[in-house]
């Protein structure tokens, strides 16, 4: 990367910039203005790579990142307090730390500054920019991942060299539906055809118990969301009609010997190596969730040994009515500008740059003509940088620069079709054939839901964490139980239990909460 001296921008600078753009800032200029930025997700990454000089030469901006050393919440929570944050910061959009940095000063509003400088924000955020505002109706902060991601997420996970042994090959590579009926007599059928599989004990469904990663599929399965929703008030899924019937299909998997017996004490580890060891069936999560155990069966069983995703429905439920594919349009990450930021102006139109389809491309695709082509004004990848990143994703994203700097991402395609994301060019047959099976029936925003709860040190946050942790140790016992009166008498008894510490309270402030968002979000019935 050229030398170049990082100082602050000057008047002269200034009026320049404004009249030229930030383009214009690099026109004949010997310096250039430089941002500090502070990446919760940087790791150890030097602003140094192809793609960085790309974006200083783009922009005339130099980044120099800020890099979180061990906990990044503890770098953001002594930042905060010592007011010494860079001019960006890039945090969990979730946690509580950006309300605090808002609630601070420490944070800019934005909506007049994209008004003036950043049309490109305007265009590619849309509504998420409505529904990004804070209770005072003005925006801290810009996303990132945000916008509906379309590929697919939750699943029922079958390893289809068995499952066409049972139901045949074409219906195996079928992405048609199976109804749970199906699904059940699948799994019974495989018990009673291979009640060992390599010299151990067959198992039709196990689960990991650490993450919950089977929670997407389960709900799904029923249509169910992250709360029940009835006449605009807020419930918990306890309170959903459909809840009881799943629990229940769970019990029935557990007591019919389907269900894996240590499914509750599963740690994600063991969980890969049970389904790595070939003697396991069928599994709830996301198609990716299985890749280890994928490449694992693929040297030692066969390539066909390995877990493809399958919709299963509920046998009272529309096909066109499950929620598998639940993802939040407002993203991961908040990216704002600094009250430390003596720049404003240059951050703007930096962000409006990487925000942009260029900056998109850029950021994710690599440098044009290096690592990909416009070819008929389509985005052609060259073929070594998918086959760098299926075979080493780390060297070739260091090597490249393409992925090493996500900020501003947004899901989805651009307007030549192509995806923003160089690696969904070329993906992996167990990611296409996921996303054959669901539809666009089953993504639905769960923004709506997402921060719903009650902070812990309120009366309401206190009761909320009472209520979850009567959840938590009812789940596996109505699961467990030995029949399905049990499960029912279980569910009862957690209810009642919930309610006791505080549930209704607890809806309560959720409702009010939902309401007056989506007052804010001009989205009120």
């Amino acid at each position: 990367m050229r030398n170049r001296k990082a100082v602050s921008m000057a008047a002269g600078a200034v009026m320049l910039a404004a009249a030229l753009g930030m383009t214009g800032i690099t026109a004949g200029a010997e310096e250039t203005v430089t941002l500090t930025f502070f990446d919760k997700n940087s790791g150890s990454n030097t602003f140094d790579d192809p793609v960085a000089q790309a974006i200083e030469e783009k922009t005339g901006v130099t980044i120099e990142v800020e890099n979180p050393t061990g906990d990044p919440l503890e770098k953001l929570n002594l930042m905060l307090t010592g007011q010494n944050y860079p001019d960006i910061v890039l945090m969990d959009r979730g946690n509580e730390i950006v309300s605090r940095y808002i609630e601070a000063g420490a944070l800019i509003p934005l909506n007049d500054l994209i008004d003036e400088y950043a049309p490109n924000v305007k265009e590619m955020y849309g509504e998420v920019l409505t529904k990004s505002r804070y209770k005072d109706g003005q925006n801290y902060y810009l996303n990132n991942w945000y916008g509906v991601d379309p590929d697919a997420s939750a699943g029922v996970l079958m390893r289809r060299d068995l499952l066409a042994e049972i139901v045949g090959e074409d219906r195996a590579m079928s992405t048609e539906p199976f109804t749970q009926s199906e699904y059940i007599d699948i799994l019974k059928q495989f018990k009673e055809k291979f009640p060992e599989l390599n010299g151990k004990e067959s198992i039709a469904v196990t689960l990991d118990a650490e993450s919950k990663n089977y929670e997407g599929t389960l709900w799904g399965m029923y249509g169910m969301k992250s709360y029940y929703v009835e006449d605009g008030q807020i419930f918990h899924k306890v309170r959903d009609p459909k809840y009881l019937e799943a629990v229940t299909f769970m019990n029935q998997l557990y007591t019919e010997g389907l269900l894996d017996k240590e499914w509750v004490v599963n740690k994600k580890e063991q969980w890969t190596q049970k389904l790595s060891t070939g003697n396991v069936f069928s599994t709830f999560a996301s198609y990716w969730d299985t890749d280890a155990a994928n490449a694992s069966l693929a040297e030692t069983v066969g390539p066909e040994a390995k877990f493809f995703s399958y919709k299963v429905v509920a046998d009272d439920v529309d096909p066109s009515a499950t929620t598998y594919n639940g993802r939040s349009t407002l993203g991961w990450d908040a990216i704002g500008i600094t009250s430390n930021c003596q720049n404003v102006e240059a951050a703007m139109k930096l962000i409006d740059f990487l925000v942009s389809e260029e900056g998109q491309y850029l950021m994710m695709w690599g440098v044009e003509g290096q690592n990909w082509d416009l070819t008929d004004g389509v985005h052609v990848p060259h073929q070594d940088v998918l086959d760098g990143f299926n075979t080493d994703f780390d060297k070739e994203k260091l090597e490249t620069g393409a992925r090493k700097w996500t900020w501003f991402i947004k899901n989805g395609n651009g307007s030549d079709g192509t995806p923003y994301d160089i690696t969904k060019c070329e993906q992996p047959e167990t990611a296409v054939f996921a996303n054959q099976c669901f539809g666009e029936s089953d993504s639905w925003d769960t923004a709506d839901f997402s921060g719903l709860e009650p902070a812990g040190s309120t009366i309401e946050g206190l009761s909320w964490q009472k209520v979850k942790d009567v959840y938590d140790q009812n789940f596996p016992a109505i699961v467990n139980a030995a029949d399905s009166a049990e499960a029912a008498s279980v569910y009862e008894a957690m209810v009642a239990e919930m309610e006791s510490s505080g549930l209704p309270q607890v809806e309560s402030y959720m409702t009010t909460t939902y309401q007056e968002r989506m007052e804010l979000w001009g989205q009120a019935e």
